[in-house]
C-alpha cells in the first residue's frame, strides 16, 4: 500500500510539474516582447519630426505636432508654452541646417538659421521622441542684440565634416566619446590645451563666427584652438556647470554638449605669454553665465570640429533641465 501512494504521489508530482510547465510557454508566446519605444524612429523620421516642428513655428500653430500630453518645452533655459517666445516671432526659414540624431535613444537636434521679424538668428533645437511624441524641447535662440559674436554670412550650409559617417570598425563607444568632449570642458576650467583631444587642425565656430584657429589680426594671433586655451585667456570662465549630452551621434561622429560657463567677473585680466597683460574679454566684465548648445565632431579619436550656439544668461540662471 504503501508503494503504490508513493507511486500516485510520484505521478501527481510529473503531472503538476508538466501543467506548469506548458503555462508558462503559452504565457510567453501570448505576450512577446515589443521593442523600446525609442528604436521605433529612424534617423529619416526623427528628422522628418524636427522639420514638422520648425514649419510649425514660422507658422505659429503647434496643433499639428504630434505632442505628448506631458511636453516639455524650453527657450533660452526658461519653460514656455508652445506659442511663445521664438514661436510667435518666427518669420522664416533658410536652407541652413545641421542634424543629429541618436535613434537608440529617441534623441534628435537641429541648429538652424532663421528670421526673426526680419532678422537672422540663429537656433538650436532638440527634442526627445518617445512613440513618435515629443515629450521634450529644448531651444536656444542667439540673436545680435544679445550676444557679443554673431555672424550668419558664412550659414549657408553645412559644413561637410558633420555630414560625414564614420566607418562602423572606427566608431568610439558613447562613453569615450563623451570622456573626450568632457576634458575640453576641463582643458579650459584649467587653461591647458594639452589635456584635451584636438585634432592638429581644429577648428571652432561659435554663433557663425570661427574663434579658432584666431586670425592674424586676431588678439591672440593664428593660435590653434589648444594653444589658445594654454594662455589662459579663458580662465574667466571659472566652472562649466551643469554639463549635459544628450544626443551622441555615433554613425556620424557627433556629440550635442549644453553646457552653462559661469563668470563670476572676479578678475578681468591675465598674464599671456608674448602678449604682456590682457583683457579677457567682454564675459569677464559683469557676473553673468552663458548657456552654450556645443556640438563636437570626433574624427580618429580626436576633436576636429566644433560649432556652438551662445546665449547670454544671468549669473548661473537655470537651464531649466538640471
Amino acid at each position: 500500500m504503501r508503494r503504490k501512494l508513493l507511486f500516485a504521489s510520484a505521478i501527481g508530482v510529473l503531472i503538476l510539474a508538466a501543467f506548469v510547465t506548458l503555462s508558462s510557454k503559452v504565457q510567453v508566446s501570448a505576450a512577446p516582447a515589443s521593442p523600446p519605444a525609442s528604436n521605433s524612429c529612424d534617423r529619416a523620421c526623427l528628422n522628418g519630426i524636427v522639420d514638422q516642428y520648425l514649419a510649425a513655428m514660422v507658422t505659429h500653430d503647434p496643433s499639428h505636432l504630434p505632442l505628448a500630453k506631458t511636453v516639455k518645452f524650453t527657450e533660452d533655459g526658461v519653460p514656455l508654452e508652445l506659442g511663445d517666445g521664438l514661436w510667435a516671432t518666427a518669420s522664416g526659414l533658410s536652407n541652413y541646417k545641421v542634424y543629429f540624431d541618436e535613434p537608440a535613444a529617441g534623441g534628435v537636434g537641429v541648429f538652424a538659421l532663421v528670421r526673426e521679424n526680419g532678422k537672422p538668428a540663429i537656433l538650436h533645437v532638440r527634442l526627445k521622441i518617445v512613440n513618435q511624441k515629443i515629450t521634450e524641447i529644448e531651444t536656444l535662440v542667439a540673436r545680435k542684440e544679445t550676444t557679443s559674436l554673431f555672424g550668419t554670412d558664412n550659414l549657408t550650409e553645412p559644413r561637410p565634416v558633420f555630414l560625414e559617417s564614420v566607418p562602423a570598425a572606427d566608431r568610439p563607444s558613447r562613453a569615450e566619446m563623451v570622456s573626450m568632449v568632457g576634458k575640453y570642458f576641463d582643458g579650459i576650467e584649467q587653461g591647458n590645451g594639452d589635456i584635451v583631444p584636438f585634432d592638429k587642425d581644429a577648428i571652432r565656430i561659435e554663433n557663425g563666427i570661427q574663434t579658432c584657429p584666431g586670425s592674424a589680426t586676431s588678439p591672440l594671433g593664428a593660435l590653434s584652438c589648444g594653444a589658445q586655451l594654454s594662455t589662459k585667456i579663458f580662465t574667466y570662465i571659472h566652472t562649466i556647470s551643469p554639463r549635459r549630452f544628450p544626443i551622441v551621434d555615433d554613425e556620424r561622429g557627433l556629440v550635442l554638449a549644453i553646457v552653462r560657463f559661469n563668470h563670476p567677473a572676479t578678475s578681468q585680466t591675465v598674464e599671456v605669454a608674448g602678449h604682456g597683460m590682457m583683457t579677457m574679454g567682454r564675459y569677464s566684465q559683469w557676473p553673468n553665465s552663458t548657456e552654450i548648445a556645443e556640438l563636437f565632431k570626433i574624427q580618429d579619436r580626436k576633436i576636429k570640429e566644433i560649432s556652438a550656439v551662445i546665449v547670454t544668461q544671468p549669473y548661473k540662471a537655470p537651464t531649466g533641465w538640471e
